[in-house]
This record gives C-alpha cells, structure tokens and sequence, in this order.
C-alpha cells in the first residue's frame, strides 16, 4: 500500500513522502530500543550479598520476602584463628627461681649445721674446765646458750629447705600444665550486611554451613519491587 501511495504522488511528493516514511521507521526502531533497555536495567536490579571472611555460618539473620535496608545485617559469619603460644610475664622463669632457692636453702643448712657442731663442740670443751675451776660457770652458760641458738637456725634451716623443694614440686607441675593444656582458639563475628535496599527473593546460607570469601550468601531484589 505505502508503493501504491508513492507512485499516485508526484516525483518530488514521493521524495518527501519516501523521507517522511524512512524518519517514522527510525522512530519507532529507536522507541522499541529505549523500551528495551528499560527491560533490561529492570532485570539487572538483582543484588547479591557476598561472605566477606572464611568462616562458619552462626547465624541467618534474615529470610525470604522480606524487606532489608543498606547496612542492615544479613548474615553472621564465626572466623576462628589459632591462640597465639602463651608467652611467660617478663621476670625470672618459676623453675630457675624454685631451683635457685632450694640452693640457698642448702646452703644454710650447711652452714647451721657447722654451727651447731662448732657450739657443741665448745660447751663440752668448757664443761670439765668448768668442773676444774679452769672456766667460769658463766662461759659454759653462753656456750649453751649459742649452742640452742644453732639448734634453733639449723631447725629454720631444715624447715626452708623443705619449703623450696615444694616450691620446685609446684613449678615443674605448672610448667607441665602449661605446656600441655590446648589452646583454644580465638572467634570474631563478622558480619554479611546488605550493600543495597530491596527484598530478599533467595537466601543460600545454612547454619553450620563453612563458606570461603565471597561465596553468595543471600539475593535482593533492589528497591523492594
């Protein structure tokens, strides 16, 4: 009909009329083009909310046909990493405290002990002196006196020795305890937030579920529609 039309007009009528008809043709081509690409950014409106850490899921904060807003939480992710080593308080290390204790221990011992030999040794030195009247009553009474003061020290003595061998007991039981017990691991929540309003139309995390680094957790649908 349009070829019929062209050749009932005149020669410049169906120049004009050829125009008008090629400008039309491009109209329409162009409005069906702008539809379609409506079409188009419509169906890209999908929004997908991604694990930011490798982890456990704890939680699934949301579920499907609901509403969500930018930020709100998704879904929350346990991230475990391993105790750092137990570090000893800067200071002298318990076992070299215990074992440098009971050496002094030992050494007073020792040293209480020539005192109370070297006492005894005097009061019977003095004693038939003072049955003669080679010695005063007096110096056999000081004699004993120093010799219950070294019987007095060398009990002390005895008593912190066993104390420092308890000491070093506790100390390698500690250091046992310490070096044995596991350590447990440290946990921090991290948590998927969504990057856009819209509504939830999937959710593809489970509770227990372990998911690595932008793995898709959930799907929006942006702008609630």
């Amino acid at each position: 009909m349009t070829s019929k039309l062209l050749r009932a007009l005149s020669p410049s009528g169906r120049r004009e009329g050829a125009a008008f008809i090629f400008a039309l043709a491009a109209l329409l081509a162009l409005t069906a083009c702008q539809s379609q690409t409506a079409k188009d950014e419509t169906s890209f409106g999908v929004v997908v909310v991604n694990a930011p850490a490798e982890g456990e899921v704890r939680r699934v904060l949301v579920r499907e046909g609901v509403q969500v807003n930018v930020g709100d939480p998704v879904v929350e992710i346990v991230v475990r990493t391993a105790a750092p080593a137990a570090t000893r308080p800067p200071g002298e290390d318990p076992l070299a405290r215990a074992g440098r204790n009971i050496g002094a221990a030992q050494g007073e011992v020792e040293a209480a002990r020539a005192e109370v030999v070297r006492t005894e040794v005097e009061v019977s030195r003095l004693t038939p002196l003072v049955a003669s009247g080679e010695a005063t009553q007096g110096q056999l009474d000081g004699a004993r006196a120093d010799y219950e003061r070294a019987q007095q020290r060398f009990q002390r003595a005895q008593s912190a020795a066993q104390g420092a061998q308890s000491g070093l007991v506790v100390a390698r039981q500690q250091a046992q305890n310490s070096s044995s017990a596991p350590l447990a691991p440290l946990e921090q929540i991290v948590t998927a937030r969504a990057t856009s309003a819209g509504t939830v139309t999937a959710v593809s995390a489970r509770v227990g579920q372990r998911v690595s680094v932008g793995q898709p957790l959930a799907t929006l649908r942006a702008g609630g529609n």
